[in-house]
């Protein structure tokens, strides 16, 4: 069934953060993202598929799998999908998918939280998207994001996540201060990394259940997050280059964290 103006017209209007808040939507690009909302939860409403992936029939199955769970798809051409997508590298599918939102208090109550990640003021969408990477790859169970981070549904954000969004607990518009300072009182190590950190992060205190706190590209951990944070720490520098990507670094870190629980396991 070929896609319409009206469905179009849709797609395009995701573009607009306001539009994206208003309608709990967001778009989601590439066979790799698409597999990964079949494998999640997520909802997802139409997908959108260049005329030679639907004759194909390696991608039968997935098509097969899409109409199995209700999900409306549309074949486009080319011009098409240049309006509706947001990359040249599509790879020839983009979808609708609905938004899940999250509170603090369901995740608690829903799961034991042991290993928190926080943004605070990570405005880089690709930054973002390595920092939910990271958190998914090592099972994080909670994810912050501070006021001042780029928005989580931005094309860039949501494409280089490589459809680990639709898989993490993750929380927008944190008051970070506040929120940070409850962790704190129920037990939890509230740990930020700065190159300005004056202990290695391998040598911070160990925790049971801990809060990793990761700054703006620019400016670092804001001062008011700075004030309720346990321990600034760094990650140490061997080479001679001036900084540490903060997506690399929350990377980094949460391997480490990851690697310190196995040899405690044995």
């Amino acid at each position: 069934m070929r896609i319409t103006k009206s469905e179009i017209r849709s797609f395009r209007s995701l573009s607009q953060k306001k539009i994206r808040e208003q309608d709990q939507k967001f778009v989601l690009e590439g066979w790799r993202a698409i597999k990964e909302g079949l494998n999640s939860s997520t909802k997802l409403e139409i997908v959108a598929v260049l005329s030679r992936y639907i004759k194909d029939a390696d991608y039968a199955r997935i098509i097969a799998a899409l109409e199995n769970r209700g999900v409306t798809v549309k074949e486009v051409i080319e011009s098409e999908l240049d309006q509706i997508a947001d990359t040249v590298h599509s790879q020839g599918v983009v979808a609708i998918a609905h938004q899940k939102k999250y509170s603090i208090d369901q995740v608690l109550s829903e799961e034991r939280v042991a290993l928190v990640v926080a943004a605070d003021g990570v405005s880089d969408p690709g930054n973002l998207g390595s920092i939910v990477r990271s958190a998914d790859w090592f099972d994080v169970d909670l994810l912050l994001l501070g006021r001042g981070c780029v928005d989580l549904y931005n094309e860039k954000v949501v494409r280089s996540t490589v459809g680990s969004i639709l898989h993490l607990p993750i929380v927008v518009g944190v008051d970070l201060p506040q929120v940070l300072g409850k962790f704190k009182e129920s037990g939890f190590g509230v740990v930020a990394f700065s190159g300005e950190g004056k202990m290695n992060y391998t040598e911070r205190p160990s925790y049971e259940i801990e809060v990793f706190v990761f700054g703006n590209e620019a400016h670092g951990i804001s001062p008011q997050v700075r004030k309720v944070v346990e321990h600034v720490v760094r990650i140490p520098r061997y080479g001679k280059a001036e900084s540490l990507n903060v997506g690399v670094a929350c990377g980094i870190v949460l391997a480490n964290a990851r690697a310190q629980e196995d040899r405690k396991k044995g």
